[in-house]
């Protein structure tokens, strides 16, 4: 895993090295309340003209004490703009586990309403695969996401919804050994004009071994 920061933070700075129209950084903390876990996010995004990309290294464990490296991702996509309303968004990400490398391609499709509100709809097939030092077999799972967006004065509302199941194999099982996983996810922020800072809380309903928990985050983006 630490060969993979070293990979994350090589890449960061490759892809910010030239000129970016827009970039921001984002640190981000949860806890989920059943499974008493602690997770933390420290994402890297940017985009040059219609290209946009973006870096992200996830920590496990409590808040400094007890951090353990997890998850690296790298996505890059392309922004085709068919008009002032829809907006198609086709990237892939790839994620990086210890003993793991899953492949994410997707398809994101936008709608702006003259009222603000945004409507997304994302199709996702991911393909895990996994080194030969590890036991598991690679498998793969379809997953839709849909979200709604509103903006009103400073603040920033959003909710998401996720869905995600192996139609093929029935292999990639959820929480507790279900045949799917499902969550949703609310989301608050708030940001004045002039401010490059945005603090935002989320609060999701999300699986465990046992049951639903509720997952909590806070976190704070800085655009530049």
């Amino acid at each position: 895993m630490l060969k993979n920061n070293k990979i994350a933070l090589a890449v960061v700075a490759t892809l910010f090295a030239g000129s970016v129209s827009a970039a921001s950084l984002d640190a981000r903390q949860e806890y989920k309340h059943g499974s008493e876990d602690w997770a933390s996010r420290i994402k890297m995004s940017g985009s040059v003209d219609n290209h946009f990309f973006g870096a992200e290294m996830k920590q496990k464990g409590k808040p400094f004490s007890e951090w353990e490296a997890a998850d690296n991702e790298f996505e890059y996509g392309y922004k085709f703009k068919l008009n002032e309303h829809w907006l198609i968004q086709p990237s892939m990400p790839v994620t990086f586990g210890s003993d793991s490398v899953t492949y994410k391609p997707q398809v994101r499709v936008q709608y702006s309403f003259e009222s603000g509100l945004k409507a997304k709809l994302r199709y996702r097939h991911e393909f895990r695969d996994y080194t030969s030092d590890s036991s598991n077999e690679n498998k793969n799972r379809s997953k839709v996401t849909g979200n709604i967006d509103y903006n009103w004065n400073a603040w920033q509302f959003g909710f998401e919804a996720n869905y995600a199941e192996d139609f093929i194999d029935s292999e990639w099982t959820g929480g507790g050994g279900a045949d799917n996983e499902w969550d949703y996810n609310f989301k608050v922020g708030y940001k004045e004009a002039d401010w490059s800072w945005r603090p935002y809380v989320e609060f999701g309903n999300v699986q465990d071994s046992r049951d639903r928990q509720l997952r909590s985050r806070v976190g704070i983006t800085y655009s530049f």
